[in-house]
């Protein structure tokens, strides 16, 4: 995951920064009734790396709430506190490609959806071949976008307690011998 770091076992890392630093992630572990288990909903629901991300929202919220709670729809998803978790999650990941790959793919299913539910006759064919050449711009564009996203190459989190790079390393060294002279 990219903001919070779950452990083998699938407790939530309260050592790490991205977690306890964030006031409304705080307020969700300590909060009565939520605490770890809503922290994952969270993570599981908001996070780009996600295992459920391949679902559109509604459904990935219905799984991941029956995965951890053993219902379809949790009650706590609409807890103040949970959607301030949210917002302040998403707030923190965005990325402007992932957020279109997840737009393209909302639209995908929506087609899908559409060409599913439409009979199909002569009156409506011609219809359908439209949804269809349109269907096909999207992937293509979608792909471009897949692969854009692949070239990014893995996201890295922003840790502090990292060795200086090479350059770095140059002006610290730059700045102390001109502090010294």
């Amino acid at each position: 995951m990219y903001l919070v770091n779950i452990n083998r076992a699938g407790d939530i890392y309260k050592d790490d920064n991205g977690v306890m630093l964030v006031l409304e992630f705080q307020e969700v572990l300590k909060a009565e009734g939520l605490g770890q288990t809503a922290m994952k909903w969270v993570a599981l629901v908001c996070d780009y790396e996600s295992p459920y991300r391949h679902f559109i929202e509604v459904e990935r919220k219905k799984a991941v709430s029956k995965d951890l709670y053993g219902i379809y729809k949790w009650e706590g998803e609409t807890k103040p506190k949970v959607l301030a978790a949210v917002d302040k999650y998403k707030e923190l990941q965005f990325d402007p490609l992932d957020e279109q790959l997840i737009a393209f793919n909302k639209k995908i299913t929506q087609f899908t959806t559409y060409m599913n539910n439409m009979h199909i006759d002569e009156d409506t064919a011609e219809g359908l071949q439209k949804i269809m050449i349109g269907i096909e711009k999207i992937y293509k564009t979608r792909q471009t976008l897949v692969d854009s996203i692949e070239r990014r190459g893995e996201r890295q989190k922003i840790a502090g307690n990292k060795q200086l790079s090479f350059l770095e390393r140059r002006k610290e060294i730059q700045e102390q011998s001109k502090d010294s002279a």
